[in-house]
C-alpha cells in the first residue's frame, strides 16, 4: 500500500508541477511580448501549484490569524522544505532560499524562474547582494519571507535568527511580520519530526519520496498579531525571535495535540 501511495503521489506531483510550470512560462512569455507585468500571473500560478501540491500529499493546512498583505517583510522558523507551501496559498510572496536549491530536480529550475532569492550562506559578501534584491522585491503586490534561523530544524525549539538579511528592515524602520509553522502526523509510529521536518544528514530525494509514503500530514501556521520594528537589526532579530517562540509550537512534544 505504500508503495502504491508514493508511486501514485509521485505521478501526481511531477504532472502538476510540470504542467502548471510550463502553462507559467508560457504565459510569462506572452506577458514579457505584450509589454505587461508578469507578477500576478506568478502569484496566481504559484498559489495554484501550492494548493495542488498540498492536495496531492495530503498535506492539511490550520490558518492561525490573518496572513499579512503586501508589501510585507515577514520572518517564520523553518522546519522543511514543505513550508513554503502553506505561505504559497495563503500569502504573494518572495522567498529567500539557500543556493543548495537550485541543483534540486525541477523545483531549482522552477524555483528560479519564480524568483526565488537565492543566497549562499557560505559567503558573506553575498549578504549585500541579498538585501539589495530584498529592496527590489517588496513592492504593492509581492512580500518577501526569509528563514533567520538559516536552516531546517526538528522542531524541538527555534533556532537563534540570524540579523544579517534583516538589514532592509532596520534601516528603514520596515514594521516585520512572523509566523511560526509547525507539523503533525497520524498515529505515533512516524513521527513528523523524522518523517516531515528536513534536518542533519537527510538528502532530499529519500526525505521527499518517505514523506510521500505518509497517509496525512497536518500543518499549522499561525501569524502573529502585531508587527515588529527597530533601526538595530541585531536587536530587531532578538525581539522576532521572542515572538516566534512564544507562539511555536514544538514538533517533538505536540505531534499528537494537534490532530485531535
Amino acid at each position: 500500500m505504500a508503495y502504491l501511495r508514493v508511486l501514485a503521489r509521485s505521478v501526481g506531483f511531477f504532472t502538476v508541477t510540470v504542467g502548471l510550470y510550463l502553462g507559467y512560462l508560457a504565459g510569462r512569455g506572452f506577458l514579457l511580448l505584450a509589454g505587461r507585468d508578469s507578477i500576478t500571473w506568478r502569484n496566481a500560478m504559484v498559489r495554484r501549484w501550492a494548493k495542488s501540491a498540498a492536495a496531492i500529499i495530503r498535506l492539511d493546512i490550520e490558518v492561525e490569524g490573518m496572513p499579512p498583505e503586501p508589501p510585507f517583510f515577514m520572518v517564520c522558523n523553518h522546519l522543511s522544505y514543505l513550508d513554503v507551501l502553506p505561505f504559497f496559498i495563503t500569502t504573494d510572496c518572495v522567498f529567500v532560499a539557500k543556493s543548495e536549491v537550485r541543483s534540486w530536480p525541477l523545483l531549482g529550475r522552477m524555483a528560479q524562474d519564480i524568483n526565488v532569492i537565492f543566497i549562499n550562506r557560505t559567503l558573506k559578501r553575498d549578504i549585500p547582494r541579498v538585501n539589495r534584491l530584498i529592496e527590489e522585491n517588496i513592492s504593492s503586490r509581492q512580500g518577501i519571507i526569509i528563514f533567520p534561523e538559516g536552516t531546517t530544524t526538528k522542531g524541538e525549539k527555534v533556532k537563534r535568527f540570524k540579523s544579517s538579511l534583516l538589514q532592509y528592515a532596520a534601516s528603514r524602520n520596515f514594521p516585520v511580520s512572523y509566523a511560526s509553522i509547525t507539523y503533525a502526523t497520524p498515529g505515533s509510529e512516524k513521527s513528523a519530526e523524522e518523517w516531515v521536518c528536513w534536518w542533519g544528514d537527510m538528502t532530499f530525494l529519500d526525505h521527499f519520496f518517505k514523506m510521500l509514503t505518509l497517509p496525512s500530514i497536518r500543518a499549522v501556521v499561525k501569524f502573529g498579531s502585531k508587527k515588529v520594528s527597530d533601526n538595530d537589526r541585531k536587536v530587531l532579530a532578538r525581539r522576532l525571535h521572542r515572538r516566534v517562540s512564544d507562539q511555536f509550537r514544538p514538533v517533538v512534544k505536540g505531534r499528537q495535540k494537534i490532530y485531535e
